[in-house]
């Protein structure tokens, strides 16, 4: 595959200066790492996550990194896009593990009513992780490049108030080769053949690591449904995961808040909820059980072209400890649009997408990111703003769940993401799957449809490339999305598929991968010889390796 389009994206790192308290929360991104190859460190886990340890001689590096990323950052490497620079690195030196080192301070007023929790937002691929001298996860279940690792350690921490406690963990590369390793099996990230392999494969702390403290309850993924009437009257569910982290059954009160564009209340709910034990529940609010969520007159989100790409604002709070019913417990604030995403088949067989009723002729590139995954907030904007410089209203991310930052930008301004899994590599090569597969690829698909699921832009999921999934593996890609109460269409192939599930694709991947003539484009004769751009949805197509005049 060729994309038509190459464009990388980045991410900020923005530090966040904690301020404890009672009844604080807050999320803090542990940035400040040391790195070193396995085969330059003496001491196991144990030792190497104790405070005493000396680890002043390995790289100095800021997370998120892949072990690239962070060489590069310590000036190990330099100018690798130049002449052949890239073939001269070593790429053996990372079939070694690589261990990320960091010290963190316990927060002010710390006591064992907070739940502290570590929380890996992208690991690459496997990894033993130690907190104190203590093993908190094994590379046996620590594996996955796009799930979510979230590990509460209020008892394992240093109980001083400002107490320096420690992380190490132990990252593995993936084998996730393309074309000719249809054995490897590693659903990790690959760039298939529109760029080079990085030389690391990816493998690190290539997204942020947290550490989030609230009270016994937590909120996390919230998510807001929109249902539109023909009249765009709009009926709004608002559904939020709600987590226990003590050992006994909390009652508590989530309290929800949505805010217009300039800030004025346009609803107002509240309902409370019981937790068991380490459980945790959905607790959801309907336009039918509260009518302040039924908006007569909403202002839409709409992708730039048709609109204004509106957003509102989401407050929630949750409250609820072991003491007291109403002691607040965590918070969370997001933006969201009120918009609606459809898809049906038109009369042809071919997939039709409509946002908000209306349907939309799609007009996309496809996204791929910087190598070595590294952040860069200032170019992230710029080529955001590049998409629609070039009257494109899309992108299509294969394979790259890029973080927040993209999706956030493009949902401010109103470009459409189509994000799935990548073609060709491991996350195609089901016929070596076995029992650990299923379970990486759907807890993948459920850690990113929870997390995408609030994004105004996000359009739909492919949940396959180039080829239909077999059925059990395509039917637990849906069971997550389901279990996710994805509100967009999903598509089972960016190819021209018919699944014994969910039927036709209505897509086609045709090409052409090289310049044609512009006529090739515009042919009257292509809904009947199918070819040419005047029929369908082309999923990916470009002037491939010509260079344009």
């Amino acid at each position: 595959e060729i994309m038509s389009m190459r464009v990388c994206v980045f991410l900020c790192i923005l530090v966040i200066s904690p301020v404890w308290g009672e009844s604080t929360i807050d999320k803090q991104r542990i940035t400040d790492w040391r790195l070193s190859s396995s085969a330059n460190v003496k001491g196991d886990g144990a030792a190497i996550s104790s405070s005493g340890y000396d680890a002043s001689s390995w790289y100095g590096v800021t997370v998120p990194c892949t072990i690239m990323a962070c060489l590069i950052q310590a000036g190990v490497y330099s100018n690798l896009f130049q002449d052949a620079k890239l073939e001269s690195v070593d790429s053996t030196q990372f079939n070694a593990s690589w261990w990320y080192r960091a010290p963190f301070s316990s927060p002010q007023g710390y006591d064992l009513s907070n739940s502290v929790t570590i929380q890996f937002t992208g690991l690459n691929y496997r990894a033993n992780v130690w907190v104190n001298g203590e093993l908190i996860g094994a590379e046996s279940q620590i594996m996955g490049a796009f799930r979510y690792f979230n590990f509460e350690i209020s008892r394992r921490m240093n109980k001083t108030a400002n107490g320096i406690n420690v992380i190490a963990v132990e990252v593995f590369r993936p084998y996730d080769r393309v074309f000719d390793h249809d054995q490897d099996t590693d659903l990790a990230i690959t760039f298939v053949d529109w760029a080079p392999n990085p030389p690391d494969y990816n493998m690190g702390l290539w997204r942020e690591v947290n550490m989030i403290v609230a009270g016994a309850l937590t909120l996390n993924t919230p998510l807001v449904a929109t249902k539109l009437s023909s009249s765009m009257q709009a009926d709004l569910t608002v559904s939020v995961n709600v987590t226990n982290n003590q050992n006994t059954t909390i009652h508590g009160a989530v309290s929800g808040s949505i805010y217009t564009p300039d800030n004025k209340p346009l609803a107002r709910f509240s309902q409370d909820v019981a937790v068991g034990p380490h459980q945790t529940v959905t607790v959801r609010f309907t336009s039918s059980a509260f009518s302040q969520l039924h908006i007569s007159k909403p202002a839409l989100w709409w992708p730039w072209q048709m609109g204004d790409p509106t957003l509102h604002t989401l407050d929630l709070q949750l409250f609820g400890s072991p003491q007291a019913k109403y002691q607040l417990s965590h918070s969370w604030n997001t933006s969201f649009g009120i918009r609606q995403m459809t898809s049906e088949l038109d009369s042809r067989g071919n997939t039709l997408f409509s946002v908000n009723h209306n349907p939309i002729l799609i007009r996309g590139a496809g996204w791929s990111p910087d190598l070595f995954l590294r952040p860069n907030m200032t170019k992230l904007k710029a080529e955001i703003a590049y998409v629609r410089d070039m009257n494109l209203n899309a992108i299509r991310l294969e394979g790259k769940m890029d973080p927040d930052e993209l999706f956030d930008e493009c949902d401010r301004l109103g470009i459409l993401t189509m994000p799935g899994w990548c073609c060709c590599d491991a996350w195609q090569h089901w016929s070596a799957w076995g029992p650990e597969q299923m379970l990486v690829s759907g807890a993948s698909m459920l850690d990113q449809a929870n997390r995408l699921r609030i994004h105004a832009s996000v359009l739909m999921f492919f949940i396959s490339s180039d080829e239909l999934p077999p059925q059990n593996v395509e039917q637990n890609y849906l069971t997550q999305l389901a279990r996710a109460e994805w509100p967009n269409p999903t598509v089972s192939a960016a190819s021209l598929r018919t699944s014994k599930i969910t039927g036709s694709t209505g897509v086609k991947m045709s090409g052409p991968y090289s310049w044609v003539s512009p006529n090739y484009w515009l042919d009257p004769k292509a809904i009947s010889n199918q070819l040419g751009g005047a029929y369908g949805f082309l999923t990916e197509g470009g002037p491939g390796e010509n260079p344009l005049t």
